[in-house]
């Protein structure tokens, strides 16, 4: 393995225990929501729901960089489309990212749609986030973002 491949290899599996974590973070603020309504807590779920948007392209940001796949200039969407099609994972899993992350746009671009935005995203957080559960199938020559669960 090429010390370059390590390095990057080290990079991608940092953002990917920060991106776990944030979605620790996420599942702790829905449950304290559930308790108390909190308008501080709702704000919380957006950010760390976007905070967990930006953890995943920068993955596969880092995945296409590290198997020479990279084109500048990518959209988002385009950089889940292409780290998908170079096996970084699988339909099901970014199709749901490509979901995300399109809420993610919507929230942040499209002021005049902003609350049935957030009311998207927090259905997304409730009834899928919830319940996934993601981790990463790393070998000497292949990476993979693979996903568990019953509910996306």
């Amino acid at each position: 393995m090429s010390p370059y491949y390590k390095y990057k290899k080290e990079r991608l599996e940092k953002k990917f225990y920060v991106a776990k974590d944030t979605i620790s973070l996420l599942r702790g603020a829905m449950k304290e929501y559930n308790n108390t309504n909190s308008i501080f807590l709702k704000r919380s779920i957006l950010g760390y729901f976007q905070d967990l948007t930006e953890y995943i392209i920068d993955m596969c940001e880092t995945y296409l960089v590290m198997a020479d796949n990279y084109v500048d200039g990518c959209s988002a969407v385009e950089l889940i489309k292409r780290a998908r099609i170079h096996n970084f994972m699988d339909d099901t899993l970014s199709e749901f990212l490509l979901k995300i992350v399109r809420l993610r746009n919507r929230y942040t671009h499209d002021y005049y749609k902003r609350d049935g935005s957030e009311e998207d995203i927090f259905k997304c957080c409730f009834s899928e986030i919830m319940y996934m559960e993601i981790f990463l199938e790393v070998s000497d020559t292949e990476i993979h973002l693979k996903t568990v669960a019953d509910k996306i």
